[in-house]
């Protein structure tokens, strides 16, 4: 349920890189556009690539939902479970596609964010904030086919910088392989 090279890490390593990892999802959280109530832009989605391809599926949900959590608290907010789910689904499935199946890079971190759309923001995320927010002004189904055009674009921007930030940090060495 994690990657071979953080398995290898000692047991400090491994919890430094997911305490700064969460701290880094903390920071990509505070610094997105809120657009209204139920539509924000940040690149949330391509740091959780980043932690999930890096740890694996289990590192990438702990990481993106414990950054979610700490980011509501610092924020003053009540955390939403469901949002937390989803954030934590966003490390989670990059995790099991780009640890578990072989392939093409490109192909599977496209797979990745295609999944994350449709699990994540398109399935959790509207839902819960359809839930709190919008259910009794418009039907479920106006809500999320209202939602998906701006996240579809929101999701291609951070596959794209999920990718470029994936190549830069296999330049680097830090010694993980996103591949």
């Amino acid at each position: 349920m994690f990657t071979k090279t953080f398995i290898g890490l000692s047991s400090g390593k491994k919890i430094a890189y997911l305490a700064v990892f969460s701290a880094v999802m903390v920071l990509v959280n505070a610094f997105s556009l809120d657009v209204s109530p139920s539509f924000k832009i940040s690149f949330t989605a391509a740091a959780a690539f980043i932690t999930g391809a890096m740890f694996g599926p289990v590192g990438g949900f702990s990481v993106c939902f414990v950054g979610d959590l700490i980011g509501c608290l610092i924020a003053g907010q009540a955390p939403n479970p469901l949002i937390m789910l989803a954030t934590g689904m966003l490390g989670l499935i990059p995790g099991c596609i780009m640890t578990y199946i072989k392939g093409f890079f490109y192909l599977k971190a496209i797979l990745s964010f295609a999944l994350c759309l449709l699990i994540c923001t398109a399935g959790i995320n509207t839902f819960a904030i359809y839930f709190y927010y919008s259910s009794r002004s418009v039907s479920y189904f106006s809500y999320m086919f209202s939602r998906l055009p701006m996240q579809s674009a929101v999701m291609a921007v951070n596959c794209a910088a999920g990718i470029v930030l994936a190549k830069v940090l296999n330049r680097t060495k830090i010694g993980f392989k996103i591949s």
